[in-house]
């Protein structure tokens, strides 16, 4: 720790004393010294680690404008990374009554124990006990979508929230082996798929249904029916977001999701070539005109650090998503670099903002922080 960190740090932690009885409160079991935990400087920002255990998100955002403000005073370049420190054990799956059932019967029992359709004024359904639901969209294959959903989804757990993941990808569901899942679905008593966990998210998607060498030919109907069934007859429980990651384009999918559920709001993914950029604008276009909100564009692959050197070159173009803001007026939510461990990692089935302290964790935080802070200012807006 160099002389600056610690100086933060012994800053930060003295502000104990003149914390409001409501933050006090909110602290739990930790005080405010074992939650301000440490304090890493990166290019020059000093990044203050914050235990989010057990906080909600007003009551992080109070904790965090305690921090801005006092440090602010110092013209410290600085940012608040909330992190989760005790991670809950996995609570064990109900046996079903009868063994897991295909996808048909699913349907077919779904139908009858369909509940009540309460559907909001919109004409939409919202998923029983999921707060927001977060679109994860490009407007073609190739740029990392599915990357950036699953990292996503486990830096906002990382940062002590209920998350799940649901890979509506029909052709080419990645996301179990992305989060390392070999398992099948089970089936509660009422006949509602129980989704496997991974990392701490609860998951989802069609490639637990269907053997990888299977190339699914479907109509739109069809595709519609199975995402529907992934909405409401998946036991999600109580989730704070609900990350989809869909596929490319956008076709039968994207138009089910959108006329189907309420969206909290859509993240775009896009890489700097120009060909990306054109697909990302059709997506972008898409969602307005269905009326659901972006929250944001990420750059994936934006720049290229060589093993050998360490020069970082922009291999693909530079600018992609500063053209997509300003063009389209949305928020850059972050860059994410390309390095062979992110693709590993993607292989292997082990994320790499699951491993604590890694460059790659600490970027998607800070994307997973502004999917948060522009979500709520849009839902206030409403």
């Amino acid at each position: 720790m160099t002389e600056n960190t610690k100086q933060i740090l012994d800053t930060v932690q003295e502000l104990e004393s003149v914390l409001s009885f409501a933050v006090q409160k909110s602290l739990g079991n930790f005080t405010w010294k074992e939650r301000t935990h440490s304090v890493e400087e990166e290019s020059g920002v000093f990044k203050v680690r914050f235990y989010s255990d057990g906080l909600n998100l007003a009551e992080k955002t109070a904790i965090e404008a305690i921090i801005k403000e006092n440090l602010g005073k110092n013209n410290y370049n600085f940012s608040v990374y909330f992190e989760r420190k005790d991670k809950p054990a996995s609570q064990p799956q109900k046996t079903p009554h009868a063994p897991p059932q295909s996808s048909g019967a699913h349907e077919q029992a779904a139908h009858s124990q369909q509940k009540p359709d309460m559907r909001p004024p919109s004409g939409k359904r919202p998923i029983s006990g999921v707060k927001r639901i977060i679109a994860v969209a490009s407007g073609k294959g190739g740029v990392g979508k599915s990357t950036v959903s699953v990292n996503l989804a486990l830096a906002l757990y990382n940062q002590g929230y209920k998350v799940g993941i649901l890979d509506a990808d029909i052709y080419g569901p990645s996301v179990p082996t992305m989060l390392n899942i070999h398992k099948d679905p089970l089936v509660n008593e009422n006949n509602k798929i129980i989704p496997p966990e991974s990392f701490g998210l609860k998951v989802m998607s069609f490639g637990f249904f269907a053997p990888e060498e299977t190339a699914v030919i479907w109509r739109g109907p069809m595709i519609m029916k199975a995402l529907q069934q992934f909405f409401w007859d998946v036991e999600w429980g109580e989730l704070d977001f609900l990350i989809i990651d869909l596929p490319p384009g956008t076709g039968d999918a994207q138009l089910t999701l959108v006329q189907s559920i309420p969206i909290s709001g859509a993240v775009i993914v896009t890489t700097p070539q120009n060909v990306a950029l054109l697909d990302a604008v059709k997506g972008i276009a898409m969602f307005r005109k269905t009326d659901v909100p972006i929250i944001g564009v990420v750059e994936n692959m934006s720049t290229f650090s060589c093993p050998a050197c360490g020069t970082e070159t922009h291999i693909f173009g530079a600018g992609g998503a500063e053209k997509v803001s300003e063009k389209f007026e949305v928020p850059i939510l972050g860059h994410v670099p390309l390095i062979p461990e992110i693709r590993a990692a993607g292989d292997l089935g082990e994320p790499l903002t699951s491993q604590p302290k890694h460059a790659v964790r600490i970027r998607f935080a800070e994307i997973a922080e502004k999917v948060v802070k522009n979500t709520l200012t849009m839902e206030n807006k409403k």
